[in-house]
C-alpha cells in the first residue's frame, strides 16, 4: 500500500501576503505544480484525500481531486504546527485500511514524518526536507512504514 505525502506547491512569499497566512492561495507557478501532481497520480488508486486546512494545501489537491471524483478532507494533524508523528499514525491507519491516501501538509509537518517513519524503520529515499510541491511515496508493510521515496518538485514551468 502506498501513502503520497505532498508539500503544498507555490504560494508565493508569506512576507508579502497581507491577509491571514492560512487564506494564501497557490501562485500560477503552484497551480501549474498542481496540474503536474494531478497527472502524475491520476492512475495512483488514490481513494482518499487529506489535507492541512490552509488554502494552499487544499489547493495544490484540488485538481487531483476533480479527477477522482474525490472531496478533500482536512485534518489539524497536516497543518502547520501538526504533529507529525500524529499525522503519521493517522495515514498508517487509514492504509491499514485499505486506502490509497494522498495528503498536502506544511515544510514544518512533513519532515516530522518522514523522521518519525525513519525512526521507526523506514529507508529513506532522498532528502528528510521537500521543497515545494515534491512529494514522497511511503510504502506500508504490515502497519508501518518500509520505504520512503521523495520525488522532485515539477518546476511548474510546464
Amino acid at each position: 500500500m502506498l501513502i503520497h505525502l505532498i508539500r503544498h506547491a507555490h504560494a508565493g512569499s508569506r512576507k508579502d501576503w497581507k491577509g491571514d497566512d492560512e487564506l494564501r492561495p497557490l501562485s500560477r507557478r503552484g497551480e501549474r505544480q498542481a496540474e503536474v501532481i494531478d497527472r502524475a497520480l491520476a492512475d495512483a488508486g488514490i481513494d482518499l484525500l487529506w489535507s492541512s486546512r490552509f488554502v494552499r494545501c487544499v489547493q495544490t489537491l484540488d485538481p487531483l481531486a476533480h479527477r477522482l471524483g474525490l472531496a478533500v478532507d482536512t485534518t489539524d494533524d497536516l497543518t502547520e504546527g501538526g504533529s507529525g508523528p500524529k499525522a503519521l499514525d493517522a495515514l498508517l491507519a487509514a492504509a491499514e485500511a485499505g486506502h490509497v491516501v494522498a495528503a498536502s501538509s506544511h515544510g514544518d509537518v512533513i519532515p516530522e514524518i518522514v523522521d518519525e517513519a525513519v525512526r521507526r524503520g523506514a529507508e529513506l529515499h532522498g532528502p528528510s526536507s521537500p521543497s515545494k510541491a515534491a512529494r514522497y511515496e511511503l510504502t506500508v508493510v504490515d502497519g508501518r512504514v518500509t520505504h520512503l521515496r521523495h520525488v522532485p518538485a515539477p518546476d511548474g514551468h510546464t
